[in-house]
């Protein structure tokens, strides 16, 4: 099992995370840093996972999914839009309903708790 070492207080380094490290590993210190509102450091991890595993389209999705419902507690509501509709796009494209099913209903909650003011795509992603 790889030890991934990173300062409580500081972001990492992708480079220095260790290539071995899993997507459960990544994804635990993602979800660990995302718990200390450290969303910086959450976001390393998971666009490490985009990187180094994102050609499997289920761990792409969650990893996506995760960065998205950071800029939601950030409040950052246009880069949030873009990123959910384009995961639920994956879902309604050809392929979509291999992939985990729990991420469509987060991606559209998510997208639905955007304030009306702030979407720019005047849909509504319960349809």
């Amino acid at each position: 099992m790889a030890v991934i070492s990173a300062g409580c207080s500081s972001i990492p380094n992708p480079e220095q995370i260790p290539p071995e490290a899993s997507v459960a590993e990544l994804s635990l210190r993602g979800q660990t840093e995302l718990d200390r509102n450290k969303y910086k450091a959450a976001e390393v991890y998971y666009q490490t996972i985009i990187d180094r595993y994102g050609s499997d389209t289920s761990t792409l999705t969650a990893a996506e999914f995760e960065i998205a419902h950071i800029r939601m507690k950030q409040k950052k509501w246009e880069d949030a839009e873009t990123r959910l509709e384009t995961i639920i796009a994956r879902y309604e494209s050809t392929g979509g309903t291999e992939l985990p099913p729990e991420y469509l209903v987060l991606a559209r909650n998510d997208l639905n708790r955007i304030p009306e003011k702030h979407r720019t795509a005047k849909t509504d992603a319960a349809e």
